[in-house]
């Protein structure tokens, strides 16, 4: 069965991995870290720890500058048409007035549909607030993944449908990313 977990962090890890995909260094012949690379790693899980508690107080709505009502996301990031939705939230940047930064977006359904009608139904509605594919669609066992990026910042969505375990017959949808407003 897949979790909710898995599904919301299939994207985050998605883009991770594609932000990670570029050549080595011409003059770099091992990709494997050093001893003090990895000893420097294992030595700060407190700044890790510190960043998941950061992540999970703002996932659970005590941060007033987040919110979990589905009305607060975007007008282009909506459920896809009959689906349930599982869970919506925004986490509004702490904006200087001069100075546009992220805001995290993400919207979790489940639809019964196909997965190429949820991506025709992304890739028009994301169009209209002027997305457009970035790269080729993923395709895994279990899931198909799709970025967006915005024409003119630095927005990207990530558009992910999943097998449902526990249904065969939907798919769960999930919707996310940083956007600049």
């Amino acid at each position: 069965m897949v979790s909710r977990t898995a599904v919301m962090t299939l994207p985050i890890a998605a883009a991770l991995a594609l932000a990670g995909c570029s050549g080595a260094d011409e003059g770099t012949t091992d990709s494997t870290p050093t001893s003090e690379q990895t000893s420097s790693a294992q030595a700060t899980p407190s700044d890790s720890e510190t960043a998941s508690a950061e992540a999970s107080e703002e996932a659970t709505g005590q941060d007033p500058d987040t919110s979990n009502d589905v009305k607060d996301l975007p007008d282009y990031v909506k459920p896809y048409p009959k689906s349930n939705v599982l869970s919506a939230s925004i986490v509004k940047a702490h904006n200087d007035k001069d100075t546009k930064q992220p805001e995290q977006v993400s919207l979790v359904v489940a639809a019964k549909a196909e997965a190429k009608d949820i991506f025709k139904f992304y890739d028009e509605e994301l169009g209209k607030a002027d997305f457009e594919p970035l790269g080729d669609e993923v395709k895994t066992k279990s899931a198909r993944v799709q970025n967006f990026k915005h024409k003119d910042n630095d927005s990207v969505l990530v558009v992910t449908v999943a097998d449902d375990s526990a249904d065969k017959a939907q798919s769960i949808v999930t919707v996310g990313g940083n956007i600049v407003s």
